[in-house]
């Protein structure tokens, strides 16, 4: 049986973690958002609640949603990338407040595009603002396939200066993080699981 936490608590923790994963010593990840695996109906049917989780095992997967639930970025950390100026006209510099809270809007099916793959496979997946040299194209699998575009979103944040984008598969959701850097993921995403 599962321990009950209270909501303030775990509220309290998942900013804490998110914001861990941008400030401590050595990390180069400007943001971090964790995206919720919820039922497309809310409140859930009486079955989806079994010791205060989710049961993802029972009832249609179709049904399922991805939403943020929260949301850390070191803006002060992001203006220090390198930002293409022929892209902005307004002299705008690193990861902008509304490109970063506009992400909050988007609602993503378990299961489809990348982040619905991702959270449906329990995986990861690292998309690079950078074209994909021929060798590391060879060695993709079917699930990795071009057609699967980025969230329409990410494209600002590329322009503004964001390298990677990495999504990490948790229990009860995805954790998406960004950095000014092409960041490796052998680290990360082991990193990212235990918190």
């Amino acid at each position: 049986m599962e321990e009950q936490f209270n909501p303030l608590a775990i509220t309290h923790l998942l900013q804490h973690t998110l914001r861990g994963l941008c400030i401590s010593e050595g990390s180069r990840w400007i943001y971090a958002v964790f995206w919720r695996i919820l039922p497309r109906n809310y409140p859930p049917p009486k079955w989806d609640l079994q010791g205060g989780l989710y049961d993802r095992s029972r009832g249609n997967r179709r049904n399922w949603i991805l939403v943020w639930e929260d949301g850390f970025c070191n803006f002060a950390a992001s203006l220090t990338a390198d930002v293409d100026p022929t892209v902005y006209r307004h002299n705008l510099r690193g990861l902008q407040p509304e490109i970063f809270f506009k992400m909050s809007h988007e609602i993503y099916s378990y299961g489809e595009g990348m982040v619905g793959k991702v959270a449906a496979d329990h995986s990861h997946k690292w998309v690079f603002n950078e074209p994909q040299e021929q060798e590391e194209i060879n060695f993709l699998s079917a699930w990795n396939n071009p057609a699967d575009s980025h969230p329409r979103t990410w494209e600002a944040q590329f322009q503004s200066g964001i390298k990677t984008i990495a999504l990490i598969a948790v229990r009860e959701g995805v954790v998406q993080l960004g950095a000014t850097n092409k960041m490796a993921h052998v680290a990360a995403a082991p990193a990212v699981r235990r918190t």
